[in-house]
């Protein structure tokens, strides 16, 4: 399937443009300031999320993702299921997060004690700038 939509950023980067190519069948160039394209990603967040409502989530081993390294992030307790939710700021999407369940919890908690005796380099050597 060829692309029928370019989305660019101005050299200020200050606006982003959403335009219509000659395969998509319309015609448009679409600005959007940064609150529209948020807008815009939470809005076809939305819309994913209803077209998958009835399918199987697929296994996350044969998904691409790109790790995000420098964020801000938050764990709370989530009451209706008395489990956790960890947000965090993706520089993509905004701000998302997640509920773990108390048993997804706990094993969180061993897999990432198992990991940090992996880790050979000093707290202040780890820091990516």
């Amino acid at each position: 399937m060829s692309a029928r939509m370019k989305v660019s950023v101005d050299e200020q980067r200050q606006q982003a443009s959403l335009d219509l190519l000659p395969g998509s069948g319309l015609e448009g160039h679409i600005p959007l300031t940064l609150d529209q394209l948020t807008q815009l990603i939470f809005a076809l967040g939305q819309a994913r999320t209803q077209l998958l409502a009835h399918q199987p989530l697929p296994p996350l081993d044969s998904s691409p993702f790109s790790p995000v390294f420098k964020t801000q992030w938050a764990i709370q307790p989530e009451a209706l299921t008395e489990g956790s939710v960890i947000a965090f700021q993706h520089p993509a999407y905004g701000a998302v997060g997640f509920v773990l369940a108390p048993n997804e919890i706990d094993r969180v908690v061993r897999t990432l004690t198992t990991h940090m005796g992996m880790v050979h380099s000093k707290p202040d050597e780890m820091r990516l700038s």
